[in-house]
């Protein structure tokens, strides 16, 4: 039996440092790993229960463009001991309102930034 079954249904882009992202109410910066159009997976100090929805905003380290956008906490699993970072939590995200136009500009926007630095995962 696998220990890992992939729920993702779009590519991801591993951003290395190239982009940021933040929760919009409390502007708590999570180290964003990887973003594409049906969400982003971000690295945090506390967990996030499941169905937590709120508004994050990404942007470039220079903040020349930044977008917010509403997301929805899919899973959330703790980086175990003797890796790096141990002890905070992989989130991942599910963008919500995606058929609307306006969202969906954004997320082009969005993949746009983060493709200027290719590393697909």
């Amino acid at each position: 039996m696998a220990l890992f079954s992939e729920r993702r249904q779009t590519i991801r882009i591993t951003v290395n440092g190239n982009m940021n992202v933040e929760s919009v109410p409390a502007g708590q910066l999570l180290k964003l790993v990887d973003v594409g159009i049906g969400g982003f997976c971000a690295q945090a100090v506390t967990a996030l229960p499941p169905k937590t929805e709120t508004s994050y905003r990404f942007h470039t380290p220079d903040r020349k463009w930044t977008a917010i956008l509403r997301a929805r906490a899919v899973h959330s699993k703790q980086i175990p001991a003797g890796e790096p970072s141990a002890g905070e939590f992989l989130i991942g995200f599910s963008f919500v309102n995606t058929d609307s136009p306006a969202v969906q500009r954004e997320l082009m926007a969005l993949i746009d930034h983060a493709t200027a630095f290719m590393s697909f995962s």
